[in-house]
């Protein structure tokens, strides 16, 4: 009996997808020049011994922050031998001794996850950091998932208190799509941090034009694609400049097209995977939490300022709940939140984002 396999064939498009997946760290981040060197300034000093600046990176999904971040790392680690650079995203590790496990365990100090104190743990992780002379920087991408416990809310203050307590010189970088990330810390956390800020805004419809031509150039075989594919994929985007949504969308379109064994990926490839994403973005709507329904609602006809929106649910929940449904409902791409000064102070607007289909 033959193997299914066998009488599959596919007229190849794609000559390497793992161009268009959202792990990779391309050789030059376009249109992020400003960010990048604000980074390089902050983390300068740790290539000579000395502390670097702590950063908070903020900005909506898809604007570039956390491979931004990559980049720079591969880069600061390729420059200098004096520092170690160690990713974290906090939704797969969020707790005092898991986080604390795996950076001990990056610098080269084996330690098990469990069956140490939150105090033992700390003490090796020092221990190691002493011992190795060089000065870490560690990232905090989705950093906000930090602020949900107690433990890593005594991870925040200990690392912050590593310089005065220990003379130990380390960076930390915090990513997160919420910009009162750093007002929601503790006040003592906070000013021992006195992390710089660095903003990403959205990317305009032409950028995300050029983002996906330089993709496209490794992505696939010459000749694959009609000329309206990538401004296609970059219009369906720029509502909220969002470049993995833009890079995604390609890549679907590619799979679709030689699952047809179509020798161009043609608009009509495009069109099914917007409905492909139609249909989840139908699932992610039916599957709302009750507070992310009402404030939906709320929003639905006109845009409403977070305190707005507290004032008039704080008799059914508490303002943290009602900040995390918030969050929760920009990540998934419902909600779009406009910063706006006023006075002294800033007021964040909650307007529900227009559909693009």
């Amino acid at each position: 009996m033959s193997n299914v396999f066998e009488g599959s064939k596919i007229h190849n498009i794609l000559k390497d997808e793992r161009f268009l997946y959202p792990d990779y760290v391309p050789e030059r981040i376009p249109f992020r020049e400003q960010e990048v060197s604000e980074m390089v300034f902050c983390l300068k000093p740790s290539t000579q011994g000395k502390k670097p600046e702590n950063i908070f990176i903020s900005g909506l999904p898809g604007t570039g922050k956390t491979v931004t971040s990559k980049f720079v790392l591969n880069e600061l680690e390729e420059y200098s031998d004096r520092t170690k650079c160690l990713y974290i995203n906090c939704f797969e590790i969020n707790s005092y001794n898991g986080i604390f496990a795996k950076a001990t365990n990056f610098l080269g100090y084996p330690i098990p996850i469990r069956g140490l104190s939150n105090e033992e743990i700390f003490e090796r992780f020092v221990a190691v950091i002493k011992n190795k002379k060089i000065v870490p920087v560690f990232v905090f991408d989705e950093s906000e998932q930090l602020l949900k416990k107690e433990d890593t809310k005594k991870l925040l203050y200990d690392l912050s208190r590593l310089n005065d307590q220990f003379k130990l010189f380390i960076g930390l970088i915090f990513i997160s799509n919420d910009p009162m990330f750093l007002s929601l810390l503790d006040d003592r956390i906070r000013s021992s941090l006195n992390a710089s800020v660095i903003k990403f805004e959205k990317y305009s419809c032409q950028e995300l034009k050029e983002i996906l031509k330089e993709r496209a150039k490794y992505s696939f075989f010459s000749n694959v694609m009609e000329e309206e594919v990538i401004p296609l994929c970059a219009a369906h985007s720029a509502n909220v400049g969002d470049a993995r949504v833009a890079i995604d969308t390609l890549l679907k379109s590619a799979r679709i097209a030689e699952k047809e064994n179509s020798k161009k990926i043609m608009v009509k490839h495009v069109r099914k995977a917007f409905q492909e994403e139609k249909v989840i973005k139908f699932e992610i709507i039916n599957n709302l939490t009750e507070q992310e329904k009402l404030i939906l609602k709320l929003i639905s006809k006109e845009e409403k300022t977070s305190v707005e929106i507290y004032n008039i649910l704080k008799n059914k929940f508490a303002e943290r709940t009602l900040r995390k449904a918030i969050f929760e409902l920009e990540k998934k791409n419902v909600i779009e939140i406009i910063e706006k000064q006023l006075g002294k102070g800033i007021t964040r607007t909650i307007k529900k984002k227009n559909s693009p289909f």
